[in-house]
This record gives structure tokens, sequence and C-alpha cells, in this order.
């Protein structure tokens, strides 16, 4: 446990600190000496009170914290994902909302003790567009960092991966389309860790992951139109088994979409020789055909146009 009062004062330089830029809030000076702005620019936070020590929470970490929203207009705790106002203990990654993933980010970046505000654009997490800011005041009282994985069994690993594929449905049945993708990506990292060295007793529960979460996150990206990636994951899926029929589905009405029709051909009629009642199967073949043809039809026409005309 990193505590308050664990940790002495330490004068060594952490390598948030290094990126720190001089900057102050606009708003406060005095208050805000501090700026850090994320790699990836999805949040900015203000130090307010430094923490301790150099070490940082991780995903998975518990955390003893304080959320306070300083704009709270439209916020709830579903949007959030956490309690707000009172003291709190958190598990990093538990909180499967847009805000959640920036709160999580900024957390990993905090000392005990530290206490900062941070701020993100309402586009960045959905709920705007332009500039608009959301700002919490944030405060890590203490934490226990998560065993980093390498450092766990296999049968460890295969259950907290099962845990966030069993989240990522729940996500996906709740509508929460991008926090289900990451859920369902954690634990395809964390499957990844197994490697080859994976006990015999484990093989088939491994698989049969891995078959999951390639079938799920193809279900949660043809929602988003990521036709691209649903064939990727999809294909993956279907090393592992040749005869699922959802996967072989997916890929079939991705084809369809980037007008890769003979694919979709061949994918929609294995789905249909294997489940003949298919009744999605069925009209996903209609769908294809019918724009296969308008598109054989568009061509003749653009055809005839350039070489159809009288001869001079």
């Amino acid at each position: 446990m990193v505590t308050m009062d664990d940790t002495p004062m330490t004068v060594t330089t952490t390598p948030s600190e290094v990126a720190m830029a001089t900057t102050t809030h606009p708003e406060d000076a005095t208050s805000h000496p501090t700026r850090w702005e994320s790699p990836d620019q999805t949040f900015a936070k203000y130090i307010l009170e430094k923490g301790k020590g150099i070490e940082t929470p991780n995903l998975g970490a518990t955390c003893v914290v304080q959320i306070i929203p300083l704009v709270s207009e439209g916020l709830e705790q579903g949007l959030v994902g956490y309690p707000m106002y009172e003291e709190n203990e958190i598990t990093l990654g538990e909180g499967d909302t847009e805000i959640s993933e920036i709160l999580d980010a900024c957390f990993e970046t905090m000392q005990a003790a530290e206490v900062c505000e941070v701020e993100v654009a309402k586009e960045t997490v959905g709920m705007g567009t332009g500039d608009e800011l959301l700002r919490f005041q944030l405060e890590l009282k203490e934490f226990t960092r998560k065993e980093d994985p390498w450092h766990q069994g296999s049968d460890e690993i295969l259950s907290i991966a099962t845990h966030h594929k069993n989240k990522g449905t729940e996500c996906f049945k709740a509508a929460k389309i991008r926090p289900a993708i990451r859920r369902y990506s954690r634990a395809l990292k964390l499957l990844v860790l197994l490697g080859k060295d994976l006990p015999e007793d484990l093989k088939a529960a491994y698989i049969n992951l891995r078959v999951a979460c390639y079938q799920n996150l193809a279900a949660c990206q043809i929602k988003q139109s990521q036709h691209d990636f649903v064939i990727k994951n999809c294909s993956k899926a279907l090393l592992l088994d040749s005869g699922l029929v959802k996967a072989l589905y997916r890929r079939g009405c991705s084809y369809t979409a980037v007008n890769e029709f003979e694919k979709a051909r061949q994918d929609l009629q294995r789905a249909l020789e294997i489940e003949p009642a298919n009744k999605a199967t069925i009209e996903q073949l209609k769908v294809l055909e019918k724009k296969s043809k308008a598109q054989d039809e568009k061509y003749a026409k653009a055809m005839a146009k350039m070489f159809g005309g009288p001869a001079k």
C-alpha cells in the first residue's frame, strides 16, 4: 500500500515531471503552478498539490480517491463511471465510460497524495463539439498497484482475461460500444502473454476465449462500420474454428460493404451450408446480390458511355 505516510518526500525528478511544461492555468496562476498534457492530447492536468514518491498506480490498481466535478452540468455517475464528491475506493479500468477512461489515464500519472485539476474537451468523450471543457478536481489519497501480468500464473491471467471479456459483453448489451472494445482488447492482450507454454488443461479455455473476443470485437466494430477490422478479427477467429457461422456472416457483411462481392458470397454460402435456415444469412445474400447487380449495371453504363458512342 502506498500512502501519504509510507513514502518520504523526495527531490527525484520523475518522468512525468520532466514532461511537464512550466505554464500556468489561465484563471489562477498561483493555485495552478504546473501544467501537464497527455501525449495523446486527450486531457491536461494542473497540479495543485504535488504527490510523494515516484510510484504511480497502474490499470487494475486499487485507489482511494476523491473526484469532484468542477463543471457539473449534465454529469451523473452513469456518465462518469465512478462515484463523485465523497472519498471512495475504485479499481482503475472498471469505470467503463468515456469519461472514466480519461480519469483512469490521469490517475495513472499521479503519485500518492497528489491533487490536480484535469480538463478534457467534451468532444473527446462524446458530449459535445468544439473547445468546451469538462473539469474535475482529483485527489489520489493512496493506492495499491496491481501485480504486473507477466508475474502472474497462467490460470490467473486466463481468469482476468475472462473477467474483461465478460465485462465487455455487459458493455455491449448496454450499447456502450467503445468501452466494450476496450474490454475485449484488454482480454486479448492478456492472452498474448500466455504464449506457447500454456498448460494442456488450459488450452481449450484459452482458444475458446480468444475466439469469443475476436468475434465480439467484430460485433462491436461492425456497428461502427469499421469493416477492415471486422474482416481481420473474423479471419482470426475462423483460423481457430472454421465453422463459426457468426464470424462468416459478419465477415460476409463487411466484404459486402467494401464491395468484395465474391469473398462475401463465399462466406455467406459457407454459413448457409452450416446453418441452412439462418434467416440473417439468407437476407444478407439478397442484399449482396442486389448490391452486386447494381454495381454491374453502373459499370456497364460507364463503359457504354466511354466506348459506346457513334464512330466518327
